[in-house]
This record gives C-alpha cells, sequence and structure tokens, in this order.
C-alpha cells in the first residue's frame, strides 16, 4: 500500500514538471555600472503550457573570491624513522558585497499562456571593486557581479536566467600627468645619468596609445645601448592572513638608445594591449594594480628604471564584440640639447694641435661641443648649465671655454623648434602641470 501511495506522489509530481518549451529571460538597461547606480532590467516569460507558479524573483550578487596552492611539508611517523612529505595546500576565502532578492512578482497560482514582463529596480552601494576574472596556473581570482531570475514553482523544477554585469571602479583621483624620475651613478665612471619621464595623463583604457615623454641627461661618458617600456601587472591575493602576490609582464617596446654625454628628449610611443582586465584596488581579497617600467640598458652597469604607476579603466564597449580603431598618432621629433658627441674610433689625432693619440697621449671629449681633443688642449674645466652640467666642472676645449665658462651655448637643432612652456633640467624637478607635445630648449 505504501509503494501505491509513493507511486502515486511521484506521479502528482511528473505532473508538475514546468514544459520545455516554456522560457524566462532576464534583460538589464546596460551591461557596465559604478558603485551607487540603479541596475533596472526587465524579466521576461514566455508561457506555452500553463503551470503553477509561486511568484518571481531576481537575485542580485556580488562577491569575490581568492583561492590559491601553496607548497607544505609536514612530517610523518612511520615506526622508528621518520619522513618529509610534500603536499599542496588550498587557500580559499570568499566575501560577498551584497546579496538581495527582489519579488518582482509576488502571487501564487497558474500562469496561462501568453507573454509577461516584470520590470525591476536595485540600487548598487556606493563603494564597491571593480569586476575582476583571472584563472592562472595554481591560482584564482574573481570579483563577480551577476542578476538571476527565477520563476517558482513546485518540486524545485524552477525556470532560471543568469546574467552577469560589469561594475567599474571608481576612479576618484584628479586626471593629471604622471611623472616620475630616477639616477644612477657609475662605479669607475664619472658623472651620472638622470632620466624623467612624463605620461599624459594618470589612467587609460584597454587598447589606447601611450606616449611617454623621456628627458634623460647623461653627464658620464656611458652610453645607452636601448631603451625599453614594459606593463607590468601586479595581482595580490589575501585570504585567511595569507598572502599571494604575482607581476605579470603583459606588453613591453624596444627603442634605439642614446650616445654617451646625451642630453635631451625622447618620444617612446606604446600601445597598452586591448584585452588587460581593468585595475581593482579596493577589494578586500583580491586587488589588480598596473604600472609602466621605462629602462634604460646600460652596457657594464645595473640598469637604470623608472617606474610610474597607473590605472586601467573599463569602458562599455571593452565587453563589445567591435572595439573601437586606435587613434593614429603623430610623434613630435626627438631632441638633442648638446651637440653630437664624436666616436672614438673616427678620430686619431687632436682635433686643434693634430698630435697623435697613443697609449700614452688618450683621446679628451669637450662637453661644449663634443669632439676629441688632447689633454694639453683641454686644460679647463667648468659647470656648463644651459648644457646641463650643473652637479660639477666638466672638461672643455680652449676654443670654447670662455662660451662654456657663461653657461654655454644650446645645440642649434634644439632651439629652432616652436617656443612652449620651459623645462629645467639637471636638479630633480617637480612634474609640470601639463605634458608639452613639443619639446624645447631650457631658457
Amino acid at each position: 500500500m505504501n509503494f501505491v501511495k509513493a507511486v502515486g506522489e511521484f506521479v502528482g509530481q511528473v505532473a508538475e514538471f514546468i514544459d520545455s518549451r516554456n522560457r524566462i529571460n532576464l534583460q538589464l538597461n546596460q551591461w557596465s555600472y559604478t558603485g551607487g547606480d540603479g541596475v533596472s532590467g526587465v524579466v521576461h516569460l514566455n508561457c506555452v503550457v500553463p503551470f503553477e507558479a509561486r511568484g518571481v524573483l531576481v537575485k542580485v550578487k556580488g562577491y569575490e573570491l581568492a583561492e590559491w596552492e601553496e607548497l607544505r611539508t609536514r612530517q610523518i611517523q612511520e615506526g622508528d624513522q621518520t619522513r618529509t612529505e610534500t603536499y599542496t595546500e588550498v587557500i580559499r576565502e570568499s566575501k560577498e558585497f551584497f546579496c538581495d532578492h527582489i519579488n518582482v512578482y509576488p502571487h501564487s497560482g497558474i500562469v496561462q499562456q501568453g507573454e509577461y514582463h516584470f520590470p525591476f529596480q536595485y540600487q548598487l552601494p556606493p563603494t564597491l571593486p571593480g569586476t575582476f576574472y583571472e584563472k592562472g596556473h595554481g591560482y584564482r581570482a574573481e570579483i563577480i557581479y551577476f542578476a538571476k531570475a527565477k520563476l517558482d514553482v513546485k518540486f524545485k523544477h524552477d525556470l532560471k536566467h543568469k546574467v552577469n554585469f560589469v561594475v567599474n571602479e571608481k576612479f576618484d583621483k584628479m586626471l593629471q600627468p604622471s611623472y616620475a624620475e630616477n639616477s644612477k651613478t657609475f662605479m669607475f665612471t664619472k658623472g651620472r645619468l638622470i632620466a624623467k619621464v612624463w605620461l599624459d595623463k594618470n589612467c587609460y583604457f584597454p587598447g589606447n596609445t601611450v606616449i611617454a615623454k623621456l628627458e634623460a641627461n647623461n653627464t658620464s661618458v656611458k652610453p645607452t645601448n636601448s631603451l625599453k617600456v614594459r606593463v607590468y601587472k601586479r595581482i595580490q591575493l589575501k585570504a585567511h592572513h595569507h598572502h599571494y602576490d604575482k607581476v605579470v609582464e603583459i606588453y613591453h617596446q624596444s627603442y634605439k638608445g642614446f650616445e654617451p654625454s646625451f642630453y635631451g628628449v625622447k618620444w617612446l610611443p606604446f600601445q597598452i594591449p586591448i584585452g588587460v582586465q581593468p585595475s581593482t584596488t579596493t577589494g578586500h581579497h583580491v586587488q589588480c594594480r598596473y604600472f609602466f617600467v621605462v629602462e634604460c640598458d646600460i652596457p657594464g652597469a645595473i640598469d637604470l628604471k623608472v617606474e610610474l604607476p597607473t590605472a586601467i579603466l573599463a569602458p562599455q564597449w571593452l565587453f563589445s564584440n567591435q572595439p573601437p580603431a586606435p587613434p593614429v598618432v603623430q610623434l613630435p621629433p626627438d631632441v638633442s640639447f648638446r651637440p653630437p658627441w664624436q666616436p672614438d674610433n673616427t678620430c686619431n689625432q687632436c682635433g686643434k694641435c693634430s698630435i697623435n693619440f697613443s697609449l700614452f697621449k688618450r683621446k679628451h671629449h669637450c662637453r661644449a661641443c663634443g669632439k676629441i681633443y688632447c689633454s694639453n688642449c683641454t686644460t679647463k674645466q667648468t659647470k656648463i648649465t644651459n648644457l646641463g652640467y650643473v652637479d660639477e666642472p666638466v672638461r672643455v676645449c680652449d676654443g670654447c671655454s670662455d662660451s662654456a665658462s657663461q653657461g654655454g651655448t644650446v645645440y642649434e637643432t634644439a632651439a629652432v623648434l616652436p617656443n612652449a612652456p620651459p623645462v629645467e633640467y639637471g636638479a630633480p624637478t617637480a612634474p609640470p602641470t601639463s605634458l608639452p607635445m613639443v619639446a624645447t630648449a631650457p631658457q
């Protein structure tokens, strides 16, 4: 008798199964938001075969998840011997930002054949980290937001439709140029290299073309083989007082270096990859940051690096299938404020007295004109402020000594460029209020 009753109940449940031809669909008014925005949409229900339901719900949820693997060791006692075993421990923690249910149709009963539409609205919390998802070797990081529509029917055979949406982290900093500088000295060579880098702003979109302005003042005879721009992504995860830190290079570009004693401006264009994830810095368990590094490759010495943090924002078109093409950028010309440096292998005689160079008669460069002379013809030393030699006196030839003592003459190819606000060189300076697109010689 109990068996017959159970069969009857099962047949009754089967009768309540919802027909697979019935459909539910959730549609949002847009795909991306920021904290504090209102999320609105419509739940569409297409009923082909009538059924009994207990209401229509919309679940809106945001959460973050950090998960990674760490290698551990433990001691295992086997009789009189102890052995060490290595195992993998999974560190995992998650956090909900919000999880709310909106009852868009609270009535129960038979849903008749037809099409139904249930609008809804939801207010996001004011501060939310940006959407992020990355799964790599041994780690996973998620910041996910979604809305899910559910038609509540008996026996848990619900109709459901889930839609993810994007939350962009608010960029509350003032939009302004980004600036950084660094310098280094050399162990066996006098002078130093100063590198200053400007970017036109402190945040970018994926796919943007970035132009870095590099001002280099090299008072040594060390050349720079090449210049490199690298874009790095740093992922930081936190769970149960454990930390995971991973830095990944996502882009690099190389450029021609500069000669010894270079003093001038170089423009370094590069592009942010179109597929990078936006920055997110306010998450408790998941954070992602970006920074640019301009690197001077110096032979026989530690490379000089200048690091500039930046933010990558997420425009709405990033989540479409057809992003716009990057604009065509025209670069200003590179500028040198000093005359060309005469290579050592192009001269065997002093440029003034014509004496032959030998093991005992060394070559010396005049820092004002860049040409090669002997020691007897370059006995004077002075600071050349207009050419960036402001730290200590440098060697000049007899023909340039008078002009150099008055500050020197800026190389004429730089002086003919259009006028723009002057940039101070030599000692470290504060960043400019704007990035001039045409370099000028210092006044």
